[in-house]
């Protein structure tokens, strides 16, 4: 759709050179538009400010018109402008855009800075996936990242601590959240230990003293130490 909110920062000799959208800066850029960069269309009849929709790095741009249809102009047909950013920084998420200099790299993907090497004659950025179990580092060009949302960066966190679950679980054997009987727990809330007697579909059933026991979410407790590494069991 049209964009109708674009303010006009910078003009010269009746050129656009830096516009704002929705509070971010966009400046001029005279490489091929990429999904997320603005575009401004000459010609009258669609004449205005457009999000662009491509999903690769091509000669073709794509938009929706102010009539909802999904139209493209080559790129000498509207001057192109993109987000301007803060270089990124060592322990920055950042997400996969554009082209790409490495196959394993899909658009979209949230990396975690690892080291920058501005220097350096190759891509200077050398991150980790995030977004992915396999999380080989993988060296990005400065204009193959942008800065993750705070979203994008809730997301994959999110992931992430599933994962870290999953295998810290695996290790010992089980599924995430299997408890079994005397395995030691703490319930969150109490920093006393409390010793599993019976584990039930959401609850478990502990005893908290020599003289007290109840029930506890499941959802509320953190292994301590599993039944089969208890000295006094074995």
């Amino acid at each position: 759709m049209k964009l109708e909110s674009v303010k006009i920062l910078d003009m010269k000799d009746g050129a656009i050179n830096k516009v704002e959208y929705e509070g971010t800066a966009y400046v001029k850029d005279d490489d091929y538009a990429v999904k997320g960069d603005l575009i401004f269309i000459q010609h009258e009849t669609d004449k205005g400010f457009y999000k662009v929709e491509n999903n690769k790095h091509t000669a073709w741009v794509c938009f929706t018109d102010s009539f909802n249809r999904k139209m493209c102009c080559t790129h000498t047909d509207c001057t192109v402008f993109r987000k301007k950013q803060e270089r990124l920084k060592v322990g920055d998420y950042a997400k996969a855009i554009g082209h790409f200099s490495n196959s394993k790299v899909n658009e979209g993907d949230i990396v975690k800075i690892l080291e920058d090497e501005p220097w350096a004659d190759f891509p200077p950025f050398k991150c980790e996936f995030i977004s992915k179990e396999d999380k080989k580092a993988i060296l990005f060009y400065e204009d193959e990242l942008v800065l993750a949302t705070e979203d994008e960066i809730r997301v994959v966190k999110e992931v992430e601590t599933k994962r870290t679950a999953k295998l810290k679980w695996s290790k010992i054997g089980r599924k995430v959240d299997e408890f079994r009987e005397g395995d030691i727990v703490k319930i969150q809330g109490t920093e006393k230990l409390c010793e599993v007697i019976v584990v039930d579909y959401s609850t478990l059933y502990v005893r908290k003293n020599s003289e007290a026991a109840g029930f506890e979410l499941k959802k509320l407790a953190t292994l301590v130490c599993p039944v089969e590494a208890r000295f006094d069991q074995n």
